[in-house]
């Protein structure tokens, strides 16, 4: 073979796909990750319902414990937020007396909770106000304040920087089901600035305008191409996209139009996700596998846990 040829091989293996990523294991027959957080640069942040963080790097596929189950009174953590703007990851954090969620070293209640990005110490600890609140998933305006969803409650509360308490920013009964009180889950901010938000007991998504002022406007619940299953935590692709965890067991990805929601299903199959993150032209989703907490009469969870990689297109 000349050189000529080999120069040409050489130039298409080079243009080649790279291999798709694969699943990375972690550590722990307890972790039962309901969050995942990504930073561009492919450093994810993985949190426990029995307290603690892992920091895994997409790149080298390392592992590192990197908070402490209990550490600055976090307990139970349902959502993780990588905050690149104020270099904190936030933790949703919820203690339950008396149940198997009940994490040693935890602050009693409901709490908003940051670790610094760099050094992983605490920084920032706020308790949810009124009453019955459960902290679930975050997301960062364009102004910089954090807006966190109440699943106790049909509100969403925010955080300014700065402040030294959380405050209900909007509070709605447009986001109850029928009959029932709360479930407000993932939130997510879209390229127009607004959130988006599901409720995980009814399968409704929202837009929630925000105000030149701050102020929250209107709230408009989506139609949706297909009905979503018990819609968890979600994550912005840029423009109008989002990438979704249906906890019935599909990852999708939707797109507003106007104020119609066109979901596009990526995977299905899928044990009980409930968190989604994106990085290095991959989607990945964490399995919470709640039902085995729950229920473990009749549910086993399906181990190792993963950090699993998903095209983000079908």
């Amino acid at each position: 073979m000349n050189r000529f040829c080999l120069a040409m091989l050489s130039l298409v293996a080079l243009s080649g796909a790279a291999p798709a990523p694969e699943a990375i294991s972690l550590p722990g027959d307890h972790l039962h990750p309901e969050s995942v957080s990504i930073t561009p640069d492919g450093m994810a942040y993985v949190g426990s319902m029995f307290g603690g963080v892992l920091k895994v790097d997409l790149r080298t596929r390392t592992v590192t414990r990197w908070i402490a189950p209990g550490a600055y009174g976090s307990g139970a953590l349902f959502g993780v937020l990588a905050d690149l703007r104020h270099h904190i990851v936030w933790t949703c954090t919820n203690d339950f007396p008396g149940s198997t969620l009940s994490v040693a070293g935890a602050d009693p209640g409901h709490w908003l909770k940051g670790f610094d990005l760099a050094t992983g110490n605490g920084r920032v600890s706020l308790r949810l106000p009124g009453e019955k609140p459960v902290c679930n998933d975050m997301a960062v305006g364009r102004d910089g304040s954090l807006y966190v969803t109440d699943t106790g409650q049909p509100r969403i509360l925010r955080w300014r920087p700065g402040a030294t308490a959380l405050e209900v920013w909007l509070e709605d009964t447009t986001f109850n089901p029928p009959g029932k009180v709360g479930g407000l889950d993932g939130i997510a901010v879209g390229a127009d600035g607004a959130l988006y938000v599901n409720n995980v007991r009814s399968g409704a998504l929202y837009r929630v305008t925000i105000g030149p002022d701050g102020k929250a406007g209107k709230v408009t619940p989506l139609a949706l191409s297909r009905p979503l299953a018990s819609p968890d935590g979600m994550r912005p692709l840029g423009g109008a996209d989002f990438l979704l965890a249906e906890g019935k067991g599909t990852i999708s990805r939707f797109t507003v139009v106007g104020d119609r929601a066109e979901i596009t299903t990526l995977a299905t199959g899928i044990n009980q996700p409930t968190g989604v993150g994106t990085a290095l032209g991959s989607g990945w989703y964490v399995q919470g596998q709640l039902s085995a907490i729950f229920r473990p009469a009749d549910s086993t969870a399906d181990l190792p846990f993963r950090l699993t990689p998903v095209a983000l297109r079908p």
